[in-house]
């Protein structure tokens, strides 16, 4: 009997205990939002000021990422990994024992800023933990595991809650992190230090600004994101209010809950399967057609008081799960291909709190609105930016090429790395095009400080490659696929050779003017 095949990340040893310790921790995170929910509102009888104190003081946090980022750059990631995982144990372990409201929303805010750090500290490790051409399906990998676990979490908590106390369940989410502190020991790949630490900390910070607005593509991914997150939290922060317009029962916001993980889950084993062939803004766009048409179709239905039976709609929501994938996919692949690794950190913080910033201030307005206009309208009106936001994305970044390429295998008969090269000396080792996704050369080390061999050639970002070569007159478009993947795999050091050599046929005149036009294996290059 032959046996089943292992996706390609799980492969990897390390990438299998980052996978790990991502699953548990995030259903340890959910168990733990049931119970603080329970703990405040039936053990402690808090109002809805209670519940809002607990709530801001773990979304807070987000906003100081960006700054917290530096220090993760400058340490290795193991290590970050294990201290953070080691202290939010301790400080779950404090809402055991924690007396009233104002001390667990306390404890709340350490540990959120601390698994902020851990966060950030978890994307750089994946960098390291699998090659280039494997981080969109390792990509792939955890959004299906974090969907599924935003199905199984919930429910599992409501279950321990029922048959433990919150206390009780606290220490359980407590084991979680120890869990993360054992995966993350061993580990046998971290990432070095970006820089060295006499470098100012102001500098290192305005490294990370400089990238994503230096970066065609980052900045445009950041306003769309911007865009899309704070109309997505006009409607979804109403879910209460949405179901029962919709003729439902209150139990129902469960299991849309439920439909939309369920959708998710779906929809990234999908994008696992195409997204290397995908157009990502392409893809982003098309997400966002689909999610606004459900958001008009129900704005629609509420506005003009339609019936439409229960399980219909959990049908709905669960194509609008599908559809939510391509952004939440697409999204962190084209963020690390566009950056180097050692600025991880910094740039994955400022592309996630930017947009966090509007989550908060989405819900006041949506309350505001749905007082002024209407529920049905506000949902229109959501459905119609969506909409408008799918069109600009498309016609505007709809040709950005796939962000994924793997790289290209040594061609028979070259000497591989550590070969005797006939005079008695170990062979270098040939260098070969990073791919796309790289950003960067792949910086890891054998914890805790042995870095592994690699081109120490500083690489450009892909937008910046195409821009770089249509300015001196390439013609991406004439280039047939395989053409293409060679150069958009070039570093800045052979693109500049390229471009001289380029520079120097073009110099020499009606010599050599117009030599490969009908030349089909290299024309396009004139």
């Amino acid at each position: 009997m032959s046996r089943a095949r292992v996706p390609g990340p799980l492969a990897g040893r390390d990438f299998r205990l980052l996978y790990t310790s991502t699953v548990v921790s995030g259903l340890g995170d959910w168990l733990d939002q049931v119970a603080l929910l329970v703990l405040v509102t039936t053990v402690w009888h808090g109002g809805a000021g209670d519940l809002a104190l607990v709530v801001a003081a773990s979304m807070l946090p987000l906003l100081a990422t960006p700054f917290l980022a530096v220090l993760v750059d400058r340490r290795p990631s193991r290590r970050v990994l294990i201290l953070t995982d080691l202290v939010q144990a301790g400080l779950t372990l404090g809402l055991v024992v924690a007396p009233g409201v104002y001390w667990a929303a306390g404890l709340v805010l350490v540990r959120s800023a601390l698994g902020s750090v851990g966060g950030l500290a978890g994307q750089i490790q994946l960098r390291v933990s699998v090659p280039p051409e494997g981080v969109q399906a390792a990509t792939v990998l955890l959004q299906t595991a974090m969907q599924s676990v935003k199905i199984l979490g919930p429910a599992l908590g409501g279950l321990l809650v029922a048959l433990m106390s919150p206390r009780a369940v606290f220490a359980a989410n407590a084991c979680t992190f120890l869990v993360g502190v054992i995966t993350a020991r061993a580990l046998r790949t971290t990432s070095s230090p970006s820089r060295s630490k006499d470098l100012h900390y102001f500098k290192e910070l305005g490294e990370g600004f400089q990238h994503v607005f230096g970066s065609r593509l980052l900045r445009s991914l950041l306003f769309v994101m911007c865009s899309l997150m704070f109309v997505v939290f006009l409607y979804d922060s109403m879910a209460a209010l949405i179901v029962p317009a919709l003729g439902m029962g209150t139990s129902y916001i469960g299991y849309m809950v439920s439909a939309v993980g369920l959708g998710g889950v779906a929809g990234s084993l999908l994008m696992g399967r195409f997204a290397a062939r995908l157009r990502p803004f392409l893809t982003m766009a098309g997400s966002v057609l689909v999610i606004g048409c459900i958001v008009t179709f129900i704005g629609f239905a509420i506005f003009h008081e339609i019936r439409i039976d229960s399980t219909i709609w959990l049908c709905v929501i669960f194509l609008l799960g599908i559809a939510s994938a391509g952004i939440l996919v697409t999204f962190p692949s084209v963020v690390h291909s566009e950056t180097p690794v050692e600025l991880t950190g910094r740039v994955w913080a400022l592309m996630n709190s930017v947009p966090a910033v509007l989550n908060v201030l989405a819900p006041v307005l949506a309350a505001a609105l749905v007082v002024w206009i209407g529920l049905g309208s506000l949902l229109l009106l959501a459905g119609a930016a969506l909409l408008l936001t799918a069109a600009v994305v498309a016609v505007r970044l709809g040709r950005v090429p796939p962000t994924a390429q793997p790289p290209t295998a040594p061609k028979s008969g070259a000497p591989k790395s550590g070969a005797d090269d006939g005079a008695g000396r170990a062979a270098e080792p040939t260098p070969r095009p990073a791919p796309l996704n790289s950003g960067a050369p792949h910086r890891e080390t054998r914890a805790p400080s042995v870095k592994r061999a690699g081109s120490s050639t500083e690489e450009i970002t892909m937008a910046d490659k195409i821009d770089k070569l249509a300015e001196a007159g390439f013609s991406m478009t004439d280039a047939n696929d395989a053409q293409q993947a060679v150069l958009k795999s070039l570093t800045e050091d052979e693109i500049d050779v390229l471009l001289s050599v380029k520079s120097r046929v073009e110099a020499a005149g009606s010599d050599v003017e117009g030599h490969s036009v009908s030349d089909p294996s290299g024309g396009y290059l004139w």
